[in-house]
């Protein structure tokens, strides 16, 4: 895999566009909504040799002051909805439990992590592993936040992607998104890091955790 890292979210959302446009990028990362610059975001692309794009992820400073991280979801969940699905806000919910209750500070948010296992060849290689901890690795370099926290639906979690992404802690039934003619809504989970997390688990040789 080509791995780039970049700053500029109008080109991210040109390489997205172009390589995955199913999925379009989420809120948290509109450039045309967010000043985000390399002092604040930054977003990693992954390209097969053939130059199919197979990956992406993103990270980005969230502001939540002085309040926790529980009180500032609950006014803004809204605000990092799943793209491309017609959601009804009004009958969506946060609940915060008792982690996002405690947890203050310089937060990063992690999302866009996407990785298409069936383009080049990537299925049950643990790439989601090295993928992920590059992104954790560059948001401690580079924004240093005391947590970060991302969010994932509830079927993708108990496949066991918190695990191999490397978040320590989660939260169920924190998320239920409301979506628009639909009965069931989409339940997410929140997931979420220390700083100190981050510098056990970047500790910890992959090999020892991915065969």
């Amino acid at each position: 895999m080509i791995v780039t890292v970049g700053h500029d979210f109008n080109e991210y959302k040109r390489i997205v566009s172009e390589g995955r446009p199913h999925q379009p990028v989420s809120l948290p990362f509109r450039a045309d909504m967010h000043n985000l610059t390399k002092n604040n975001a930054f977003w990693v692309c992954g390209h097969t040799a053939q130059g199919q794009l197979a990956h992406t992820q993103a990270v980005r400073l969230v502001d939540v002051g002085e309040q926790s991280l529980g009180s500032y979801l609950r006014r803004s969940f809204r605000q990092f909805p799943p793209a491309g699905v017609p959601l009804d806000m009004a009958a969506s919910r946060y609940r915060a439990g008792p982690g996002a209750k405690r947890i203050k500070g310089k937060l990063c948010y992690h999302g866009e992590m996407w990785l298409d296992e069936n383009e080049g060849n990537y299925r049950g290689r643990g790439l989601s592993s090295v993928l992920s901890r590059m992104g954790f690795a560059l948001a401690l370099r580079d924004l240093n936040p005391d947590f970060i926290f991302a969010f994932m639906v509830r079927s993708v979690a108990f496949k066991g992607l918190v695990e191999r992404a490397g978040f320590m802690h989660t939260e169920p039934a924190s998320l239920s998104w409301k979506v628009v003619d639909r009965e069931r809504a989409i339940e997410a989970f929140t997931a979420y890091i220390s700083r100190e997390d981050l510098r056990y688990l970047l500790s910890v040789r992959i090999d020892d955790l991915v065969s």
